[in-house]
C-alpha cells in the first residue's frame, strides 16, 4: 500500500493536520493501526510508555495522547522557575481539630 499524505501547513510552517488513509492491520487477536514517528512527534508523544484515550462515536474514532502526570514533589515542580517558596507558618488550632 502507498501511503498518500495530505499535510496543511499554518504560515509559519507548523503542521496543523495530516490526513492520510492507513490499513487495518491483525495483530494475534485484536486489529491494529500504525502510527508513524512523525505523527506522533507532531502530538508531542516520544515516549513509547505513552496511553491516549480512544473515542468512537457517530461513526468516527478519534484517539488523543494523555498527559502524564507526575508522580513525585520532583516531577511537579521540575520546570518550575519561579522564586523559591517561603516557609509557610501554620497558625494553632482555630477550631476542634483533631491532632
Amino acid at each position: 500500500m502507498v501511503d498518500i499524505v495530505l499535510v496543511q501547513q499554518n504560515g509559519s510552517g507548523g503542521i496543523i493536520m495530516i490526513k492520510k488513509e492507513v490499513q487495518l492491520e491483525k495483530w494475534g487477536d485484536a486489529y491494529g493501526i500504525r502510527i508513524s514517528h512523525e505523527e506522533l512527534s507532531e502530538l508531542g508523544v516520544s515516549d513509547l510508555e505513552a496511553t491516549f484515550e480512544l473515542v468512537v462515536e457517530a461513526g468516527k474514532m478519534t484517539l488523543t495522547p494523555k498527559k502524564k502526570m507526575p508522580t513525585t514533589l520532583e516531577e511537579l515542580f521540575e520546570n518550575y522557575d519561579g522564586p523559591p517558596p517561603e516557609k509557610y507558618e501554620w497558625d494553632g488550632p482555630q477550631g476542634r481539630e483533631l491532632l
